[in-house]
């Protein structure tokens, strides 16, 4: 079975505005149809008060928390900093387990000066195998992205194939529909060598646009993604899981204007209830 997650690290400013809050964020989320969030953990880290809210909201309107992007740079070499990048790692993983996280997913890996994106993508294999037992003695899965502020250490299929491998297989992977374009690449191309090691999807859209990328966001079934054909590929097989909504926000929308229509378009592509 499906179920369908929306991200919200897009939503921040909105939460913190007068505009909105983390309550109102949570209740949009269910009336449009989520199943569950997909939050960054570090928000919760060092506020208290923001895990017991959500612990709450996610009681009174069913929502999980399946899945959280823990934000840390394991491609960091210098000891003292590795040691900082390790707490933050150990303090999100605690995170995620008292808010009953299926998927720690990391992401934020940057490349480091003086470091080769091979050594750099080394640092990070052995940074996650350095937590795959605990995450799974808590019955977590561990994962990484294909990640695109950073093309040239983990985004493109051989560059995240290549962890994969120094992970023994371990590690599983988040494939993002949007993220293989900073590489030059394309998801519906990389779909068959990923399904084996994927445990989640995020489903974005881009748009061609005048910047050195060539691309930027689009309100998602409006832009160049081909994620019908990925869901046309993944419908055949037999991947049963989470999927999560990565939206875009434009003119000053917030989760109001965005989620509702943008989940529904994502459930009308046919994954709902057909695998």
């Amino acid at each position: 079975m499906i179920k369908y997650a929306v991200m919200t690290f897009m939503y921040n400013g909105w939460c913190a505005s007068d505009q909105g809050s983390h309550e109102e964020l949570i209740d949009i989320l269910a009336e449009a149809g989520a199943d569950g969030i997909e939050a960054f953990c570090n928000h919760f880290m060092v506020n208290d008060q923001l895990l017991k809210l959500y612990k709450s909201k996610m009681t009174d309107t069913g929502l999980a928390m399946p899945v959280m992007d823990l934000i840390a740079n394991l491609a960091q070499p210098d000891k003292t900093k590795r040691a900082q990048v390790y707490d933050t790692m150990r303090k999100g993983i605690d995170v995620c387990e008292f808010l009953g996280t299926e998927i720690v997913h990391l992401a934020g890996c940057s490349p480091v000066e003086g470091i080769s994106p091979t050594d750099g993508r080394k640092l990070i294999a052995e940074g996650l195998m350095d937590f795959v037992d605990d995450v799974e003695r808590r019955g977590m899965t561990l994962a990484f992205e294909n990640f695109d502020p950073s093309p040239n250490l983990i985004c493109s299929a051989a560059d995240c194939l290549e962890i994969i491998r120094q992970t023994g297989n371990r590690v599983k992977f988040v494939f993002d529909t949007g993220n293989f374009e900073a590489a030059g690449e394309h998801a519906e191309d990389n779909f068959a060598s990923f399904i084996d090691h994927t445990c989640h999807f995020h489903f974005k859209d881009f748009q061609p646009a005048d910047n050195p990328k060539g691309y930027g966001g689009a309100h998602f079934g409006q832009g160049m993604i081909k994620n019908q054909e990925v869901i046309r590929m993944l419908k055949d097989t037999d991947y049963s899981g989470w999927v999560a909504l990565e939206s875009c926000l434009q003119n000053g929308n917030g989760p109001r204007e965005t989620v509702a229509a943008e989940l529904k378009t994502l459930k009308s592509y046919g994954l709902h209830g057909n695998l």
